[in-house]
């Protein structure tokens, strides 16, 4: 593939997926982690044989890479290739294999068939031997970087097929990631004092005012005091005796003899 095929194909990988890992498993470091579609690419950089590469993965919650579509393969090439000459020089485990079925590859999640596939030629059901390893021993895939990551088969565990490997991973649904918007109560905190105000005014407007009941005085004219009955006291007694002149006695007299002494009378 020519470099501007390559680099078109990048900038639309790029603005398609990208390396937002937000969605990705909580417990993947985000070192050398990548996303495609709804998944999650891990790359571990080191020297592991297929079966303990993939051991790994499951492990993490994920398996083995699993390139299915010609998007997902370049992107993998386009993303890993800068990053690759510093501690990787073969290439990448996928996950591969004919371990059931001679000739027959398969995925390991167990596909019946694989439809896409990017073998070198001469590799994978084609693949007759080389040297001292015949291809009935060769039953694990790896793209081959010298190769333009196209695949090849190895022995799955051997001392001298260790290589780095890439495991896949489901993002993580949108409702149970920890990053999501946070929704807030509308309650808010109110000062005791705001409080007292808060509820004088409520108590005041949902109250009607209801005067005091006015002491109504009784309607009726009251009685009037019974009259004293004059008391008679005799004709033409003293005005000022109250009419008790009868009770008194009359008032005494003097008079004179004619010896000069004084009789009272």
């Amino acid at each position: 593939m020519e470099l501007w095929q390559s680099t078109v194909i990048f900038l639309l990988l790029g603005g398609a997926f990208g390396t937002d890992t937000t969605y990705c498993p909580h417990h993947l470091s985000k070192s050398d982690l990548y996303e495609y579609g709804d998944l999650c690419l891990k790359v571990h950089y080191g020297n592991w044989d297929w079966e303990t590469a993939r051991q790994i993965c499951l492990n993490e919650g994920g398996d083995l890479v699993q390139p299915r579509s010609p998007g997902m393969q370049e992107y993998i090439r386009v993303n890993l290739l800068p990053q690759v000459q510093k501690s990787e020089e073969d290439g990448f485990w996928i996950g591969a294999t004919d371990l059931n079925s001679e000739s027959h590859w398969r995925w390991v999640s167990g596909d019946p068939s694989m439809p896409y596939s990017n073998w070198e030629p001469g590799q994978g059901p084609s693949q007759s031997g080389f040297l001292f390893a015949a291809g009935d021993l060769e039953d694990c895939a790896i793209m081959r970087i010298q190769d333009g990551f196209r695949w090849h088969d190895y022995p799955c565990s051997n001392f001298f097929y260790h290589y780095s490997f890439i495991c896949q991973h489901k993002k993580l649904p949108r409702s149970t990631h920890h990053f999501e918007p946070e929704t807030y109560s509308t309650t808010r905190f109110v000062p005791w004092t705001e409080k007292t105000t808060m509820l004088s005014q409520k108590t005041r407007s949902s109250t009607a005012f209801v005067p005091p009941e006015e002491t109504k005085l009784p309607t009726s004219t009251p009685e009037p005091a019974p009259e004293t009955p004059p008391i008679s006291g005799g004709g033409g007694g003293d005005p000022f005796s109250g009419g008790f002149a009868s009770s008194r006695k009359p008032p005494s007299t003097t008079t004179e003899d004619d010896t000069g002494v004084i009789i009272i009378g």
